[in-house]
């Protein structure tokens, strides 16, 4: 069994940053999220748009590119998906704790 410097609890945008920044300091951490990647942005409505700009939602300085001036949801969902893949972070889904 792994020996982990940092245990992160929840996938959302906090805890993919905390993630990031992990990595970044070359801690070895593990992120458990007990639903789907950003469950909690999944969950809402589908139509949604975020009161706030891409780039106040962006993490780790990895660009949010939006068609719009405020993201939608399904652009949020996408957007965290890519980091989480792009910087391989150790993330494990579906895990309670």
């Amino acid at each position: 069994m792994p020996t982990y410097n940092l245990l992160i609890i929840g996938g959302g945008p906090i805890g993919l940053a905390c993630g990031l920044e992990a990595q970044k300091a070359g801690l070895n951490y593990i992120i458990l999220e007990k639903g789907t990647l950003v469950h909690s942005i999944y969950r809402y409505p589908v139509n949604m748009t975020f009161f706030s700009t891409s780039e106040r939602l962006e993490i780790g300085g990895i660009p949010f590119v939006s068609n719009n001036a405020k993201p939608t949801r399904a652009e949020a969902l996408e957007y965290y998906r890519r980091v989480a893949e792009s910087r391989q972070l150790n993330l494990h889904l579906f895990e309670s704790v």
